[in-house]
């Protein structure tokens, strides 16, 4: 009887190996942050979509007078900031005239919507960010700079851009302009 127990105990299936945590339902909540409506991906689609199409009338139509544009050069304090809608205006304006730039190509494209309840760190904002990111093919005077990106936005009550965060690797466009236009 051992003997059977034995050989039938060897042939079963073996229990599986499941984390405690595995079995009990859970759902992972930050209490800090919630998803935001649809609406505000959509917004930076069309903000980014506008900027992509190198029409920056339009892409300015969708921030706040006030707005910050943060390059991706430095850290807090040190990143090269323009500051307001004639300000972003202009420079990107000044850029189209002076870089070599034919296109930009947007594409493999995230939104990720979110409410940050507590003032966050480094922006010292709450309320609406979009955290985008995606592939950027820019061509320069024939040259094409494949870029994976990132550009955070926040949105004011007016549902406004009036910060936009980017991230993004600027060598391969020194490389291809053959000069640091932020120096």
């Amino acid at each position: 009887m051992g003997l059977l127990a034995l050989l039938i105990s060897g042939c079963a299936s073996p229990a599986e190996n499941k984390p405690e945590a595995a079995e009990e339902e859970t759902s992972a909540v930050n209490p800090n942050y919630e998803i935001a409506p649809q609406e505000y991906s959509d917004l930076a689609v069309k903000s980014l979509t506008s900027w992509m199409n190198l029409d920056f009338e339009g892409w300015t139509s969708t921030m706040s007078d006030d707005v910050v544009f943060y390059f991706p050069d430095g850290d807090s304090g040190t990143r090269t900031e323009l500051v307001g809608k004639e300000a972003v205006l202009d420079w990107w304006n000044n850029w189209e005239q002076t870089s070599g730039i034919q296109s930009m190509t947007y594409t493999n494209h995230v939104e990720i919507p979110v409410i940050a309840k507590d003032t966050l760190a480094y922006s010292n904002l709450t309320g609406v960010f979009v955290i985008n990111y995606f592939s950027n093919e820019l061509m320069y005077n024939e040259t094409s700079v494949k870029l994976r990106m990132n550009i955070a936005v926040h949105f004011n009550s007016d549902n406004l851009i009036d910060r936009i965060y980017s991230y993004y690797d600027r060598s391969k466009i020194i490389q291809a302009m053959g000069i640091n236009i932020l120096e």
